[in-house]
């Protein structure tokens, strides 16, 4: 089995350096860590710590690489949010020098901004400018953003046509959105870049619930009834799998607990399920 990737999301508590460790001592072999705070972190049943952001703090920075080397954990993405309305263009290359920095292979953005020909500028400017330093950007259509769909994300990335820009599958908002693993199967295997795997409930919550489910309450895959098999098998073998699935059930629990607990899930899972 390929290594796993452990997503953030599952604990929206840790900052990087608690997350590195989390991920080291259970077995992951890389993250997908947040440079900026989600713009949904208000929900979230879990918060933060207050730490200052990374951005900007060459020290933390510093820091952060340093237990990356020390836990042999790599950042496999590095999420930043952004093109929102307000989208700042000054900010992205301190972003990306970070990103870089930190060993990035992947910048991953999702799309907020509701004028579409913007947020299409906005996303070719940051391709361009993680391309010069050697990262993919990975754009994840998330169910209540401006992108909301599997197909939304197919038309944007087919109008940019940039060679660095890919897509991250994400079970959860693919199966809320009404997308398929058909349509999965009929992307070409180079424009899928990751796959977040979570499960849940068959029935969706109302359309107002739909982002706290998100953030909050997914289940741990086979725990629930997600086509995650067909999923899977829809996944090209480069793709990596980033196990995003924040538990509520378990929002008692340490940061360390939660990511061994969604490690094993997620690992007899796969291994029940091989792609």
């Amino acid at each position: 089995m390929r290594g796993l990737c452990l997503a953030n999301l599952t604990v929206a508590d840790a900052g990087p350096l608690a997350l590195i460790d989390a991920a080291a001592q259970a077995g992951f072999t890389s993250v997908n860590l947040w440079l900026t705070e989600p713009p949904s972190m208000a929900m979230f049943t879990l918060q933060r710590r207050s730490e200052a952001p990374l951005i900007g703090d060459a020290q933390r920075v510093a820091e952060v690489c340093a237990r990356l080397r020390a836990s042999d954990v790599r950042v496999q993405a590095a999420s930043a949010g952004w093109l929102s309305a307000d989208f700042d263009r000054a900010r992205v290359p301190a972003v990306v020098d970070v990103a870089a920095q930190l060993g990035t292979r992947v910048l991953a953005v999702v799309g907020w901004d509701q004028e579409r020909a913007r947020l299409i500028e906005h996303l070719g400017l940051v391709s361009e400018l993680a391309a010069q330093a050697g990262m993919l950007v990975g754009l994840e259509p998330m169910t209540y953003s401006a992108v909301a769909t599997l197909s939304d994300a197919v038309a944007i990335v087919d109008a940019l046509a940039a060679t660095n820009l890919r897509l991250i599958i994400d079970a959860l908002h693919l199966v809320r959105s009404g997308g398929t693993p058909a349509q999965v199967a009929a992307l070409a295997p180079d424009q899928i870049i990751s796959l977040q795997l979570c499960d849940g409930p068959a029935i969706a919550p109302p359309p107002d619930r739909l982002r706290y489910e998100s953030v909050n309450d997914r289940l741990h895959p086979g725990n629930g009834a997600f086509p995650l098999d067909e999923l899977l098998a829809a996944i090209p073998e480069s793709a990596t799998i980033e196990v995003e699935a924040p538990v509520l059930a378990e929002a008692g629990a340490s940061i360390d607990q939660r990511a061994r607990s969604s490690f094993e899930y997620a690992s007899r899972f796969l291994e029940a399920n091989p792609r």
